[in-house]
């Protein structure tokens, strides 16, 4: 079940088998969301998605942006953070018609902005990065963008991913700590830092259960409620979990998703109340499934609950009570009320442009990426990323390519000449003005 007879779970018609990053709604109906294409959608209707902006290849270094985030103040003011350090915020003052980059960033800025928590429309908030690799650290403008300060967050975390103020002052950001020199991600357990001054200063939350926490996992997502209820999704390779609060952050408890298919590596959380919830993401060690569970009960006991969606980074959910729901992922989905007699919307892959096929695909040392190039193309790049946007190889870049039917291999190595690690990994074909991309699998 996924609820109950009046709501239920269901795919819009955002094109699927793309990597869907977040998903935002300024009310019920009005909306935008970031996917693997480098493309910025926006409904007007909950259900139906338009292309609004198409991220352009970066000329210096050829590649493609990586669209994390994004976050809106009113109708038509709302900021779209980025993982790719060329061009890390957009901003628009149009509801989306036009997309501008962010240039007066000051040098402690997030090189990655993997979170942005919109207070009003004042007040925002930034946080990254996602990788151990970079300085941990924050942002805010308190006018609306037109002027930002950033401090390092070093001292409190070692990756820093989702951020949530509901005030100006008050609020929380997730991550992850390691006090060994150059940490990885196998070497991180969870933070959760609250702040009541505004950042000035932090209180890791999580500290008295710090001994409950296995290496390799961290915080990812976080979810309020209301004052006193809230959850964080803990991503960990091997192990699904969450953290729960029920008096407004003060403590909090680890509770395992203990449901029949032992889902894992998570991403998402969402709940319509302290009851009913739902977690997913990438689903196992492979990242592979994409699974996602329920709870009836709090978290306390999960089911298997795939029907909902798959590989769900993003839940977002209006009205108290909840009204309608989204969720970000393989596609977009929606919850929602069904009017008796009305069937929801069916998922249906769109036909490809460019890329030949619609299916991820999987491979052991190397893959055929195969495409069509139409008459007049001007340029063609492929770019490959981690599962975290971390920008792996431009397998090509041409100025006025060969057109027709096209195929390029690749072997599994990175832009430095290094093998990969097993993993998940998205390419993305950009054809002038216009992308697709799909998600494949590396075994070694």
């Amino acid at each position: 079940m996924t609820n109950s007879s009046e709501f239920q779970w269901f795919p819009t018609n955002a094109p699927a088998q793309r990597r869907y990053d977040d998903v935002y709604f300024i009310n019920p109906s009005t909306g935008w969301t970031v996917n693997s294409d480098g493309k910025i959608l926006a409904t007007t209707d909950g259900s139906t998605w338009k292309e609004q902006f198409q991220t352009p290849i970066d000329p210096a270094s050829n590649r493609g942006i990586w669209l994390r985030c994004v976050g809106f103040s009113t109708p038509l003011n709302g900021w779209v953070g980025t993982v790719s350090t060329e061009q890390r915020l957009y901003h628009t003052i149009d509801g989306g018609i036009t997309w501008e980059t962010v240039d007066n960033l000051p040098d402690e800025a997030p090189v990655k902005i993997c979170g942005l928590s919109v207070v009003n429309e004042s007040v925002i908030y930034a946080s990254g990065t996602n990788d151990p690799v970079d300085v941990s650290r924050m942002m805010k403008t308190v006018d609306g963008g037109k002027t930002w300060t950033a401090w390092d967050m070093s001292a409190h975390a070692s990756a820093l991913i989702d951020v949530y103020f509901p005030t100006p002052d008050r609020g929380w950001v997730v991550g992850g700590f390691s006090d060994v020199p150059n940490p990885s991600r196998d070497d991180l357990i969870p933070v959760v830092l609250f702040t009541s001054d505004g950042g000035v200063t932090w209180e890791n939350q999580v500290e008295d259960i710090r001994d409950s926490f296995p290496k390799g996992e961290w915080g990812w997502k976080i979810q309020f409620l209301n004052e006193q209820i809230g959850f964080v999704s803990l991503e960990n390779l091997d192990e699904g979990a969450i953290l729960k609060t029920t008096d407004g952050g003060v403590t909090w408890k680890r509770l395992p998703i203990n449901d029949p298919q032992g889902n894992a590596n998570l991403e998402g959380v969402g709940f319509v109340n302290e009851n009913l919830g739902w977690v997913g993401g990438w689903g196992d060690e492979n990242f592979s499934s994409g699974t996602s569970s329920q709870t009836t009960n709090g978290g306390d006991n999960w089911e298997d609950a795939n029907q909902i969606g798959l590989f769900i980074n993003r839940f977002r959910f209006l009205g108290d009570p909840v009204t309608v729901g989204y969720a970000s992922g393989q596609t977009v989905y929606k919850y929602a009320k069904v009017p008796v007699g009305v069937a929801a919307a069916q998922e249906v892959a769109p036909p490809t442009s460019f890329l030949k096929t619609n299916v991820p695909a999987k491979f052991e040392r190397s893959v055929t990426v195969e495409f069509t190039l139409p008459e007049n193309t001007k340029q063609a790049t492929i770019n490959i990323w981690d599962r975290f946007g971390t920008h792996i190889r431009t397998l090509i870049c041409e100025t006025e390519p060969k057109v027709g039917q096209r195929s390029v291999v690749w072997d599994g190595i990175d832009d430095s000449g290094k093998n990969v690690s097993s993993g998940m990994f998205v390419y993305r074909l950009t054809v002038d003005s216009n992308a697709e991309s799909r998600m494949i699998r590396l075994d070694n």
